[in-house]
């Protein structure tokens, strides 16, 4: 394993389970077993190494989101089923504190990369329901811009602090708004 993979896989360890605004450059490079400079001579700071992991991890979401909105073999149904599957295996591995981190005054580099995912997913996502839509196998009578204001009203919402308490951990907190906009108050089937 190289050096600049010892520092990913040990941020990415520390950072999943303690949020990235507690832990310490040091504090990596001390469990990663590699110098300050070494360090630095990946990243120019805690954010350059914090926005690299996501960009790992959405990447590879996206070429799975992107496989799954295009498979013709599957209904819409299907597809959101798995789409949900996925976020929810996802963000299995995040802590709250790690998504709370994201919405920091001091994480701007990293806000600004979360707003792009955010803003990419949403696209992805409109243009799965306007196709559904077509398809005859979403609510023709649904407007899909208020449901896509919607989404990012939810996602708003996140910032809040009073928001994290509410949820045991980051999985039950995408179940829990995920499965609202999908379900609505209905009991799911």
């Amino acid at each position: 394993m190289t050096k600049k993979e010892k520092i990913d896989l040990t941020a990415r360890e520390l950072f999943w389970k303690h949020g990235f605004k507690k832990v310490s450059i040091d504090e990596i490079c001390r469990k990663a077993g590699v110098s300050r400079k070494t360090y630095y001579t990946y990243y120019s700071n805690k954010s350059a190494l914090v926005v690299f992991l996501l960009e790992d991890v959405t990447n590879n979401m996206f070429t799975m989101y992107d496989a799954l909105i295009n498979d013709e073999t599957k209904s819409m149904s299907d597809k959101m089923q798995e789409m949900l599957n996925m976020k929810f295996q996802m963000n299995q591995d995040f802590s709250l504190e790690f998504v709370s981190d994201f919405f920091h005054p001091d994480s701007a580099d990293v806000l600004e990369y979360f707003n792009k995912i955010v803003a990419k997913s949403l696209e992805m996502t409109r243009k799965f329901f306007v196709d559904a839509q077509e398809k005859g196998e979403m609510n023709p009578d649904l407007n899909i811009y208020f449901v896509m204001w919607n989404m990012q009203k939810q996602l708003e919402v996140c910032s809040a602090p009073v928001f994290f308490v509410m949820f045991s951990n980051a999985e039950s907190m995408s179940r829990q708004i995920s499965e609202l906009l999908i379900y609505g108050i209905m009991p799911t089937k």
